[in-house]
């Protein structure tokens, strides 16, 4: 597989309407940290456990505190996602468009887990402005993973590869161990993807949380929710007239949003010929 095979990945962010604009004025993200995450089960694996032969799975804290992550959802549709995480439909959603390797659907058993299931990523073609989660592994790389989180029934222990990278000619594959990607089915409907970035990378300390870079350029628009008391007019306006560098020269537009006429979806037709423009235009 080479970068020619390139391909294009819608991700979203829900959040209030405040932060969105501090997002875009910082041109930064902050990362979520495991141990303050409204799921307790985060990097939590089951409990540790003792082989035949004696030995005790790996303790699990050091996951906890030494990585973070960001979370992004393939939709924007969902109206639990509005109302849990764009301040009950008051906030917006903050659409992203990453160049990509066509999807993967690999497993670590060929690392000796027969036992962990398959799943899907994606490598980005994207940098960002710490080291990735990989420097765990004798190959230190900067490669940036999307991972589709699986949603179970149980959870699994951690083993001792926690991470896998390798590399043959033009093929490269990727591994992580499940639990940094598994939640249980109640999530499910939050269909998300995440990436796992350590956190004594990124470069960025306010107030107790830590922020990454290098993502915000891929921002292509914003929507707002179906209670939001800003029109897109004036949001358009105040996103536009931000000075971060990584906004000079962007348009950024602003769509909103509207109850779908028939099913249980929130959907803004205009968002929906942007994405189509964006896609007959290879972007």
């Amino acid at each position: 597989m080479t970068e020619e095979n390139i391909e294009y990945i819608d991700a979203y962010i829900f959040m209030t309407y405040e932060n969105m604009l501090k997002t875009l004025e910082k041109g930064r993200l902050k990362l979520l940290d495991p141990e303050k995450c409204n799921d307790p089960f985060e990097f939590m694996p089951a409990s540790p456990t003792i082989s035949e032969d004696g030995a005790t799975s790996f303790d699990s804290n050091y996951l906890r505190k030494e990585n973070g992550l960001l979370c992004f959802t393939k939709t924007y549709n969902p109206p639990s996602m509005w109302a849990h995480y764009a301040d009950n439909h008051k906030g917006c959603c903050v659409h992203f468009r990453f160049p990509a390797l066509p999807k993967q659907n690999s497993c670590v058993r060929n690392l000796g887990f027969p036992e962990y299931p398959s799943y899907i990523y994606r490598k980005l073609l994207i940098e960002h402005e710490g080291k990735s989660f990989f420097s765990i592994t004798q190959k230190t790389t900067n490669d940036v993973v999307l991972w589709d989180v699986l949603y179970l029934e149980e959870r699994f222990g951690l083993n001792e590869i926690s991470a896998g990278y390798s590399k043959w000619g033009d093929q490269e594959e990727f591994a992580i161990d499940p639990v940094f990607i598994t939640k249980d089915k109640s999530w499910e409907y939050e269909q998300e993807q995440r990436i796992i970035i350590p956190k004594p990378f990124p470069t960025e300390a306010e107030n107790n949380l830590i922020f990454v870079g290098g993502f915000n350029e891929y921002i292509k628009s914003v929507i707002l929710g179906l209670k939001c008391n800003e029109s897109p007019d004036t949001t358009k306006k105040r996103i536009n007239g931000l000075t971060h560098e990584c906004l000079r020269d962007k348009m950024i537009p602003v769509h909103k949003a509207e109850i779908h006429p028939i099913k249980f979806d929130i959907i803004s037709p205009e968002h929906e010929d942007f994405l189509k423009k964006l896609k007959e235009n290879g972007e």
